[in-house]
């Protein structure tokens, strides 16, 4: 059935664009009045935008089309000359081709080269291509766009550049011939076309692919970073802070990569120079987020001071039977629970397997006798610091007595009781909050949330005057300790001392007011906005 669905799309397509071709003296002669509106210019490039909105799962497919201006974007940075030969390896119907042939003329026709799955698509292009530079040999045009895997073999390579918008949101094919070091397994497509790319450009020439705003900080894209800073320099990166394709939410960007070159500073659509980071590029989007640049005086890594933990999915699923609402048990904290040195078990219902509840607790006699989670929740009914994972600022709580449970994917930091509250006012210390902001910028749910795992969480650094990271330790205390009403001063108090324990006010005003807005706060939703486990 699906055979011959492809059929008929294809033979109805076929017959559209022989009409058009016709039209425009590239076909077969025609004189039919009822193609004239084909001849107006310009009318023919509506055809890829018809064709992607008829696209039975644009979103799921990752198929979009790229808005003219960024594709202008690109090329004004890509340094394009006479003679230039040009790969687009999941070119769809021609989008960044066609511009380049606008920008070197007809003659480019033949060094533009295009590659892409969908067949309906490859023929649009070529269609494009002819009406952009009437004469053109077909069979030129058929041999340098074609139908074919964009991620396999390129008998044109090596090229001056390679650019374009690969699909979004599949995960590595295990097929795909990428060299130097292979990407996760959950490495998005579009990443994985970005580092077959570099394998594909001569010295001296660039890369430039549209990708998700992830790209810049997802633990699972590391390789491909890596992969970009061994093949060159990232010279310049457009990122957007709302989605640019319709139909879906994934923020994008797009870095520029110059081949054999050597790294300076990157330049950011938002008008900031930035210095690339060594291992996340979150820091090249801070600035279109408003995150203030720090540099704290540091020793040390929160790590130092003990184990910082996630839980995944057999411990969400296997507390399920165990979840009571009320009633005796150890109280079970989810995310949205967790505010700056409050929780709010008991005070605010939360969602936890997909039902609403007003006090859940986990039956520890049951959980006992089940005896899966034995050895678990032992470990985790200690004196802690629980943090959320996503949220304006780091939110973070200390349990004092170790008498809750985290509920996945809260992030557990277990340390020896005397540092609870020095862990604490490191989590909610502004430059901290503002670091880790800049750092994984576009991993999250939402664009301006922080969101931090617990390896990123123990990499956070420690302050090196301890005397007031001592201050601000008891403040910390304070905090926790205070009514609803005089806990915002003493956060502000808090918020204070830690930037003096940084040396570092920049980011002071910019915390304090996301800390002030609790209800403006990013959360994830219960099981589907965070994944229980891998």
């Amino acid at each position: 059935m699906e055979d011959l669905r492809a059929a008929v799309r294809a033979a109805g397509w076929n017959a559209v664009l022989e009409a058009v071709a016709g039209a425009h003296g590239l076909g077969a002669a025609t004189h039919d009045p009822a193609l004239a509106p084909w001849l107006v210019p310009g009318a023919a490039a509506h055809l890829g935008a018809v064709h992607q909105s008829l696209l039975a799962d644009r979103v799921g497919s990752g198929s979009f089309y790229t808005p003219p201006a960024l594709v202008d974007w690109v090329l004004d940075r890509v340094r394009l000359e006479q003679g230039d030969t040009v790969l687009d390896p999941a070119c769809g119907t021609g989008n960044f081709l066609l511009a380049v042939v606008r920008r070197l003329g007809p003659a480019a026709v033949g060094r533009v080269h295009g590659v892409d799955l969908d067949p309906v698509a490859v023929a649009i292009a070529r269609l494009l291509l002819r009406i952009e530079a009437p004469g053109t040999d077909p069979a030129l045009v058929e041999h340098t766009v074609r139908v074919g895997d964009g991620l396999g073999e390129h008998p044109g390579a090596p090229y001056d550049v390679v650019l374009g918008n690969p699909p979004f949101g599949g995960r590595l094919r295990p097929r795909a011939p990428v060299p130097d070091g292979a990407p996760a397994a959950y490495t998005d497509t579009s990443a994985v076309f970005l580092q077959r790319a570099l394998g594909l450009v001569r010295p001296g020439g660039h890369v430039a692919m549209v990708q998700p705003l992830s790209l810049l900080a997802a633990r699972d894209a590391g390789p491909v970073r890596a992969a970009v800073a061994r093949a060159g320099a990232v010279t310049d990166l457009w990122s957007s802070t709302t989605p640019v394709f319709p139909g879906t939410s994934v923020l994008t960007c797009v870095p520029v990569v110059w081949v054999g070159a050597a790294q300076e500073r990157v330049r950011t659509s938002h008008g900031v120079d930035v210095a690339l980071p060594v291992h996340e590029w979150g820091a090249l989007h801070a600035p279109a987020l408003g995150v203030p640049a720090v540099a704290p005086v540091v020793d040390g890594l929160l790590g130092d001071l003990g184990a910082c933990t996630a839980d995944f999915r057999d411990q969400y699923y296997g507390l399920v039977p165990h979840v009571r609402d009320g009633g005796p048990g150890a109280p079970l904290v989810t995310a949205g629970l967790v505010d700056p040195a409050h929780c709010r078990w008991g005070e605010a219902p939360t969602r936890f397997a997909k039902q609403d509840w007003e006090a859940p607790v986990v039956d520890l006699t049951s959980l006992r006798a089940e005896g899966t989670l034995d050895g678990w929740a032992a470990a985790r009914l200690v004196p802690k610091v629980l943090v959320a994972p996503q949220g304006r600022v780091v939110e973070a709580v200390v349990d004092v007595e170790g008498a809750w449970l985290p509920s996945v994917p809260v992030v557990t930091v277990a340390v020896a009781p005397e540092r609870l509250w020095h862990v604490l006012a490191v989590l909610l210390a502004p430059p901290v909050a503002a670091l880790a902001a800049a750092r994984y910028a576009g991993t999250a749910l939402t664009a301006t949330a922080i969101k931090l795992s617990a390896r990123q969480v123990a990499a956070l650094p420690l302050p090196a005057d301890t005397a007031a990271w001592d201050v601000g330790a008891g403040l910390a205390q304070a905090a926790q300790s205070a009514c609803p009403t005089d806990r915002p001063a003493a956060l502000d108090a808090l918020a204070r001392a830690m930037c003096t324990a940084y040396d570092d006010h920049a980011a002071l005003d910019w915390w304090l007011e996301r800390a002030a807005h609790p209800g403006r706060r990013a959360r994830p939703r219960a099981k589907r906005g965070v994944r229980p486990g891998p």
